[in-house]
């Protein structure tokens, strides 16, 4: 895997905004980035670093993956998305936060489906 592949960029968001949550919700975080690279000019590596869309690329932290089998496996279900092996289980969400907050934006979309820790939304 190539640093700046699509899969490379995709696996990291996985890793870095769900690895904690069940497959379902890792596959689900993918979608979102797949669903934004739809509607968003460029490829899934602009659409992960635009700017303040995912909470860890504006961090000051080393985004450099430290569990192994948690890399693994965001590994494999982001080339399982790219290549078209799992359904858009968040009903063609763009949007997600953890339960635990309440963004303003979160007001202005449509809910969709909560899947693990996180809700998912859409445009209206």
């Amino acid at each position: 895997m190539t640093p700046g592949s699509a899969l490379f960029c995709l696996a990291l968001n996985i890793y870095h905004e769900a690895r904690g949550e069940p497959k379902s919700g890792q596959i689900a975080v993918a979608m979102v980035t797949m669903n934004r690279a739809e509607w968003t000019p460029g490829n899934i590596c602009q659409v992960v670093y635009e700017r303040r869309q995912f909470s860890w690329t504006h961090s000051k932290r080393d985004p450099t993956p430290q569990e192994p089998r948690a890399w693994k496996k965001a590994q494999a279900i982001a080339r399982g998305v790219i290549d078209g092996d799992h359904q858009d289980i968040t009903l063609g969400a763009t949007h997600f936060h953890a339960r635990r907050v309440r963004p303003g934006w979160s007001q202005s979309l449509e809910k969709t489906v909560r899947i693990g820790d996180h809700i998912f939304y859409t445009q209206r």
